[in-house]
């Protein structure tokens, strides 16, 4: 029950937070100064605060803080897991510089390649990022890696998770490039985050050297505390060639108005989508559930149309009201998810069932 009512009360505040402020200005100087020093509360960075697992959520003692202690450690604070058909269930770990823990991997540059940031309080083995990767693997033409940044993402610390975004991208960018130096190809790259991820996705593609990845694809990106940020600390569509984004609990864990090239609504976008009525699951087991069940349809959608691309028809129309009246029954339609096409533009809208398979075709 203190679990139970302290997530709560986390839940609660989240809800609530719209600060308004500059998420780099309280990061401090550029890679130079970063190194130069390291302060006492980067102690939390060396060691590793207790945690346990509630759920599928990852809550820790204490926050590790980027903010005030700007400094990631190689395969401590990051990770990057990499998943093939090789071996599509147990990670080979690359490393930002390891040429011969990169050589020595399955990686495949001719198969396209997947980056996937996972959102706040999960971990890579659970959640989002396994639903997704299991669907990817199923495919088994492509390179999955996943970012892992579970200590810096750890639950109940929202506030110092969405500070923590920003660094996970900008390390993400860094091991990218170094990525495409070794042939990576970034016209065959996606990156793709859900939530929390969905931001640090949009901070990474800002933050490349080597070019303009060819899609991001937000999954529900995280609203509280980036709705009003400078575009270069959240997804927007100059993050990629083309960045597509599919809303599912929009104007409360989501964000709510268009950010992409291309923005998908199904069931008009809001909580509850079906299934995830309070009747449904308020007497279910899982108390993460009751609050999250609209948020994570979205990643859910998503890996479902990784295995069928050709599901998840959507209609471009101005707005839900609109759709449900019928009034853009003759206007273009697109796949949602991984079959969208790179040339769609502007709103779309779609209805789904309540249960997988979720496409109504």
């Amino acid at each position: 029950m203190l679990i139970e009512g302290a997530l709560v009360a986390v839940l609660a505040s989240v809800l609530a937070a719209r600060a308004n402020f500059n998420l780099c200005s309280r990061y401090g100087g550029g890679k130079d100064d970063i190194m130069q020093s390291l302060p006492l509360v980067c102690f939390l960075s060396i060691i590793h605060p207790p945690e346990i697992q509630f759920e599928n959520a990852v809550l820790q003692a204490t926050p590790v803080h980027k903010s005030k202690c700007p400094y990631v450690r190689k395969t401590h604070d990051v990770l990057f897991q990499l998943f093939t058909r090789h071996n599509p269930t147990v990670y080979q770990e690359l490393v930002l510089n390891d040429d011969e823990k990169l050589f020595a991997s399955n990686i495949n540059f001719n198969d396209p390649t997947v980056i996937y940031f996972h959102a706040f309080m999960e971990q890579a083995t659970d959640g989002s990022a396994l639903v997704v990767r299991e669907a990817y693997m199923q495919r088994g033409d492509t390179n999955v890696i996943i970012v892992e940044a579970q200590r810096l993402e750890a639950g109940p610390w929202y506030f110092t998770a969405a500070e923590n975004t920003w660094y996970i991208g900008r390390y993400a960018a860094q091991f990218i490039d170094y990525l495409v130096s070794r042939g990576l190809d970034l016209s065959k790259t996606h990156f793709v985050g859900h939530s929390l991820g969905a931001q640090s996705a949009g901070v990474a593609g800002a933050s490349l050297t080597s070019g303009r990845v060819a899609r991001i694809t937000g999954l529900d990106p995280a609203l509280p505390l980036f709705d009003k940020v400078p575009l270069e600390q959240r997804l927007d569509p100059s993050d990629a060639e083309f960045v597509d984004v599919i809303h599912t609990d929009s104007g409360i864990f989501g964000f709510p108005g268009p950010i992409g090239h291309a923005d998908f609504y199904p069931n008009g976008g809001k909580s509850p989508q079906p299934g995830c009525n309070l009747e449904v699951v308020l007497p279910q087991q899982l108390l993460l559930n009751k609050f999250f069940c609209s948020h994570w349809r979205s990643y859910m959608f998503y890996a479902e149309s990784v295995l069928r691309p050709k599901s998840f028809v959507a209609t471009s129309c101005p707005s839900w009201h609109q759709y449900k009246k019928g009034e853009c029954v003759d206007a273009p339609n697109v796949h949602m998810g991984y079959g969208t096409d790179s040339r769609a533009r502007g709103n779309y809208f779609l209805m789904t069932h309540k249960d997988s398979p979720y496409s109504i075709e």
